[in-house]
């Protein structure tokens, strides 16, 4: 029976910790080994850590005693020391269906396939849930395929990573970057950079928490680094089919990135002037080199006031976007 590993960071996360670790040790797939690390959590997450470990061998707790913190640098801790066939990554305020390890690991042997992808459910509070969230089939699709409809695949394709199961010679050479945003895409992607085929299980097995206070889009200093960072793996990606995607398919990744720049900029809790976020955005455009693609987006892919975002940046009316920046946002979420 294969190993899993489960790679679970862990900060100030005891509200919810022992309901995410006790959703493991129920799984009816038993070859695991639970790998917890603490990133300098101020509150009792370490002992609650602590008691699990005593309670079941197949526990590990790893501390993240170095420079970098963050879900990245601690998830890369997680990766020096797995030891499992395949490689699994679930956030500490989440839980797991009970069958996800073995039907994740059943349809990964069956199909051979490189990366395993299922359906997740967002829950709120008092109860209140989402419709399924993923790709839901049953079905397998390779490289060959992805290439031949490379948008409807980026389009449809999810980059959260507590819905992929991975194999660990498919991933083994990949780490996360140092990164507050879309660390986890950018490891997504260099995943699928190696990946020959991806298999599909129509069901929802993981339980993502919203978490009151979650900073995932508040505006940081190094936001637009963040965003350049994740460009260039996805840049490699379309370049790993060796010269044989469209530009369309770059342009239309290379836009959604000025889009939620702009979105970022626009957030109340951006505190810097319009003028600094007009040359924020310039350097991003400048790095991206986002001429090359401005002229190659095909606007007929966005209809109504979606498509009037994307014609104010072909046509260079950024500005105008960042001005109205309520506005903007509004417009962002349909309202």
């Amino acid at each position: 029976m294969s190993k899993v590993s489960v790679i679970m960071p862990i900060y100030n996360a005891e509200k919810y910790l022992k309901q995410a670790i006790e959703s493991v040790l129920n799984q009816t797939y038993g070859n695991f080994e639970l790998i917890l690390i603490n990133d300098a959590s101020t509150d009792k997450s370490k002992e609650i850590c602590r008691e699990y470990c005593k309670m079941d061998s197949r526990i590990v707790l790893l501390e993240n005693n170095s420079e970098n913190h963050g879900p990245g640098p601690t998830r890369n801790i997680g990766l020096d020391y797995a030891l499992g066939e395949y490689i699994y990554f679930m956030d500490a305020d989440d839980w797991i269906e009970d069958c996800l390890l073995q039907y994740a690991v059943n349809r990964m042997q069956e199909t051979n396939a490189d990366i395993v992808q299922f359906g997740a459910i967002y829950e709120w509070k008092e109860g209140n849930r989402s419709e399924p969230y993923g790709v839901m089939w049953n079905g397998v699709l390779t490289k060959d395929e992805i290439k031949r409809d490379i948008l409807a695949f980026w389009k449809t394709n999810k980059s959260s990573l507590w819905i992929c199961l991975f194999r660990r010679e498919t991933v083994k050479t990949i780490r996360f970057e140092n990164i507050m945003y879309g660390e986890d895409a950018s490891y997504i992607v260099d995943a699928l950079c190696n990946t020959v085929k991806i298999a599909y299980i129509e069901k929802a097995l993981y339980h993502y928490r919203y978490v009151d206070g979650s900073t995932s889009r508040r505006w940081r200093n190094n936001t637009i680094d963040c965003f350049l960072t994740n460009w260039k793996h996805q840049r490699n990606y379309f370049d790993s089919f060796q010269g044989e995607i469209d530009i369309m398919a770059y342009a239309v990744v290379a836009y959604s990135n000025i889009i939620w720049t702009i979105y970022y900029l626009s957030n109340t809790s951006c505190p810097i002037s319009y003028r600094e976020k007009i040359r924020e955005l310039a350097r991003l455009e400048k790095e991206m080199d986002f001429d090359k693609y401005r002229q190659a987006y095909p606007l007929e892919l966005k209809h109504g006031v979606e498509k009037l975002k994307y014609m104010f940046i072909k046509y260079r009316l950024e500005r105008i976007m960042l001005f109205f920046g309520p506005l903007f946002l509004r417009i962002v979420r349909g309202e």
